[in-house]
């Protein structure tokens, strides 16, 4: 898993990662501008903002970091600070475990595995709502094309094996979230589906 891999696997995950980044901003101002009520600040350090309805200043109180949270930051620079420092992290321990190979081979499994398991999570909500309402199909058959496409590319390229496996995985997952498009396309949408879940 830590074998050496092609400059366009690497090009591949930073354009893939910049794309990520750039959809959470969307998400935040939009869910910024189309939120009725003004909602509390929630932001990477902990910290948010309330207004008191007695007094005219504001007052800012300091919380514990709230799991139930986490990943539900108002602001896009917390996303931002989030990932700097869990890459500073990862870089620090990376480095100074270089040369113990089944670290490394551990940190390419996991990175690749994960790519692998990006579709679980909207699987599993599908699942639990036995619908697959607001979801976007023509989103998930974009995923299937592009995880096919990877997928012969690493074949094709004869790229170190948990590429391909971890590819045909991905794309099973796409499959599977499309095989539940077709079971649960008469069913209704769940009583709790909320846009942008």
């Amino acid at each position: 898993f830590s074998s050496r891999y092609e400059l366009p696997l690497l090009v591949q995950s930073v354009v893939m990662n910049l794309t990520m980044f750039l959809m959470i901003h969307l998400c935040v101002k939009v869910r910024r501008n189309n939120a009725i009520m003004r909602m509390r600040e929630r932001v990477f350090s902990g910290q948010y903002r309330k207004k008191e309805s007695i007094t005219v200043y504001q007052k800012q109180k300091t919380a514990h970091f709230d799991s139930r949270y986490f990943w539900q930051w108002t602001d896009f620079q917390s996303y931002v600070d989030f990932m700097l420092l869990v890459w500073a992290i990862g870089a620090a321990i990376t480095y100074l475990m270089l040369s113990v190979t089944w670290f490394m081979e551990t940190i390419g499994f996991l990175a690749v595995f994960t790519e692998a398991m990006l579709g679980l999570p909207q699987f599993v909500r599908n699942y639990k709502n036995k619908s697959t309402h607001g979801m976007s199909i023509c989103m998930v058959i974009m995923w299937t094309a592009g995880d096919m496409f990877k997928t012969g590319y690493f074949v094709l390229r004869h790229a170190p094996t948990q590429f391909w496996i971890c590819g045909t995985l991905q794309v099973s997952l796409d499959l599977a979230i499309l095989l539940q498009v077709y079971l649960y396309r008469k069913n209704p949408a769940p009583r709790n589906a909320h846009r942008g879940d």
